[in-house]
């Protein structure tokens, strides 16, 4: 009986361990196919770019959150405490470095995207330079318009094919139309219904252009519905 049951402990041994070298052994494999692509400038998100951070446009116009309404009653609303920034869940706020509104948040999309469903800026701040709102008003409100860029698009610097940006707009102000007008089968680019975007940053955050994005969202002087 103890002979059967040691033989038994053993072939578990054995099974553990040879399930072991397999798992070892595919995850090797898979590194081994997938470094390569890496090494070559892969974006598994969708599209072919090197594998750069990306860096801020330069926006003529600042992007403040929803809530805030313009731009004059923010900077002289806001105290610069920070309080938005530190609650953003997204990492989109950032305060600005520009000595008349030195600290005073805007926008930037490299780590995420201002989501259309959170609200949470505008509930924590102490002077109503952000009124508080609703998810139902945020995705309606413009603060922010984006901007195609053809020549920095993967379509044209890659020669490939990609819709991410309209693939993920929230509020689908992207359609994708044909490089060439006579060609329906040519491959396809970004246009930017301006009467649909609320300048959320999800086409820039998203695009795969490195290492400026393509298309970017350059801010409103006044928020407006849409």
């Amino acid at each position: 009986m103890e002979k059967n049951q040691t033989q038994t402990n053993e072939n578990l041994k054995t099974d553990t361990k040879t399930r072991r070298e397999f798992v070892a052994g595919t995850g090797l494999f898979a590194l081994g196919l997938v470094a390569p692509a890496i090494s070559r400038g892969y974006d598994f998100d969708g599209g072919l770019a090197p594998l750069e951070d990306k860096k801020i446009p330069m926006r003529s116009t600042p992007i403040i959150p929803a809530g805030a309404d313009n731009i004059r009653n923010f900077s002289s609303s806001c105290t610069g405490c920070q309080q938005c920034v530190t609650t953003c869940p997204n990492q989109v706020l950032r305060p600005s470095s520009d000595v008349p509104k030195f600290m005073q948040p805007n926008l930037s999309f490299e780590r995420g995207y201002c989501r259309p469903e959170c609200v949470k800026c505008s509930q924590v701040c102490p002077t109503g330079a952000i009124r508080p709102i609703t998810t139902a008003e945020k995705s309606a409100i413009q603060k922010g318009i984006a901007i195609f860029k053809s020549e920095l698009c993967v379509v044209n610097t890659d020669d490939v094919q990609c819709d991410l940006c309209s693939r993920k707009c929230p509020t689908a102000a992207i359609t994708m139309i044909s490089l060439n007008a006579d060609d329906s089968s040519s491959r396809k680019i970004p246009m930017i219904d301006t009467n649909r975007c609320i300048g959320c940053g999800a086409c820039e955050q998203l695009c795969p252009a490195r290492p400026f994005s393509a298309i970017y969202v350059e801010g409103v002087e006044t928020h407006r519905i849409i």
